[in-house]
């Protein structure tokens, strides 16, 4: 026992003197959430966070075009550069400067059968293309039923429903998806310290002593374990009090989730040191892999939006699962007795399995 205090109290010491993981595992992302909770926060509070600057163009008058362009002024998301049609050319110039987002060009005459909307090129496929053209759809759709005289018997009425809280936030969302990054990076970054150990000769030296290698990684486990609980009340913490994010959390299946990932990925770190020969080859290699997953694991946004190219990696990446379990727990309350649980732990458990029988098997405890 006193040669497992003084091996933690060590290992403790050593990895919170590291500068990589404060820097990692604490403060990039804490960065990282604040930025995007700051950009998209607001997204599921009410107050649509889209805007496009406009201008219209109408070049024969007619009451038509008129009436459009009535129907766009009620509309709050549209900021007009200039309150009355333009010129053709002098809108598009505004397009091609920036300096509008779209330009909407009115029926000529009151038997045309289109109207035009013109907008940059790189903003082919974004969201101001798709909600620029679904506003356009909308309003000839009802101007299409006043000239046919038609009165809409139906109307779409859009409702979200979800296994927590009807109130789910994008915050709610961010903060246990940042929760399952940061502990997933300090063990990618957490066992850097083994490449030094290594090269200095000490884990050959410790190999001689009386202290088993069980109870030096039992030790190493402890300390990522601290510093995890460390990141997941810091996180915790700034998304309650500063993004009110409202979380619903079922105890057993977090601390469940929580364990299995944070052991699955100090194999993931242990596999990455039996494979590298120095810090910098460390820091590459676990770089790739944390870049990787951060953006492929459904961390930041939901997984269907990703291409579908890209998403065999998604549903392999052992960090989409972990998001999953810790979402799950957090957000959603769901226990131990639902299958989505199980399955979070069964493919973590596996890598976890995996990568340290790949890392036991090619570490080499001397340089």
């Amino acid at each position: 026992m006193k040669q497992f205090r003084k091996l933690f109290k060590a290992n403790f010491k050593s990895t919170f003197r590291e500068k990589s993981v404060w820097g990692w595992s604490i403060a990039f992302p804490v960065l990282l959430m604040v930025i995007f909770l700051t950009i998209f926060g607001g997204m599921n509070e009410g107050d649509s966070s889209f805007e496009a600057k406009i201008v219209t163009v109408m070049e024969e008058p007619n009451e038509l075009a008129e009436n459009i362009q009535s129907t766009l002024k009620h509309i709050p998301v549209l900021k007009w550069k200039k309150d009355s049609p333009v010129s053709r050319a002098q809108a598009a110039d505004w397009l091609k400067d920036k300096k509008v987002d779209a330009v909407i060009v009115l029926p000529s005459s009151p038997d045309a059968k289109s109207i035009e909307l013109l907008l940059n090129k790189e903003k082919e496929n974004s969201t101001l293309s798709q909600a620029m053209g679904g506003i356009i759809n909308s309003i000839l759709q009802g101007t299409n039923y006043q000239i046919a005289g038609v009165t809409p018997q139906l109307s779409l009425q859009t409702q979200y429903i979800s296994a927590g809280n009807d109130k789910l936030k994008y915050a709610d969302f961010l903060v246990t998806g940042m929760i399952a990054l940061s502990i997933a990076q300090a063990g990618l970054f957490g066992m850097v310290s083994m490449i030094e150990m290594r090269r200095n000769g000490l884990l050959k030296r410790l190999m001689l002593t009386p202290i088993t290698m069980k109870t030096f990684g039992f030790s190493i486990s402890l300390v990522r374990l601290i510093l995890s609980v460390f990141q997941i009340v810091l996180l915790t913490l700034i998304g309650v009090l500063f993004f009110k994010a409202s979380l619903h959390v079922n105890i057993l299946s977090f601390i469940l989730i929580f364990i299995a990932g944070t052991i699955t990925f100090s194999a993931f770190g242990f596999m990455i040191s039996a494979f590298t020969r120095s810090m910098d080859g460390y820091m590459g290699l676990a770089n790739i892999f944390s870049f990787i997953m951060m953006f492929l694991s459904g961390i930041f946004f939901e997984l269907s939006m990703l291409p579908s190219y890209v998403k065999p990696i998604a549903v392999i990446s052992p960090l989409t699962y972990f998001a999953n379990g810790i979402r799950d727990s957090m957000v959603y309350g769901l226990g131990i007795m639902n299958t989505s649980f199980w399955l979070n732990i069964g493919i973590l458990a596996l890598w976890g399995i995996g990568t340290f029988a790949i890392g036991a098997k090619f570490f080499r405890w001397q340089a």
